[in-house]
């Protein structure tokens, strides 16, 4: 069995991706707390279910990104290309 070497690179980027995620639940949250005119702790005391939307909208992005990359190679661009250094 090969190793799998995953780079610098990679994690950044994914980490750039959930970040981005994250930052969407939190301000989906700050809205649900203006539209509904509830208390601004919330903002804190419900981190948990951010966290959580946040790790959907992760997946999401994930399989949209899984379905361009495979629309992609059916075309016969291959958008994976890592430098090779």
């Amino acid at each position: 069995m090969q190793d799998t070497v995953i780079t610098a690179r990679a994690k950044k980027r994914e980490l750039k991706f959930f970040g981005i995620s994250f930052l969407i639940a939190f301000l989906l949250n700050i809205l649900s707390i203006i539209l509904y005119h509830t208390q601004w702790k919330e903002l804190y005391t419900q981190l948990g279910f951010v966290i959580k939307l946040s790790v959907v909208i992760y997946a999401v992005i994930v399989v949209i990104r899984l379905i361009v990359i495979g629309v992609a190679r059916l075309f016969g661009k291959d958008l994976c290309k890592e430098e090779q250094v």
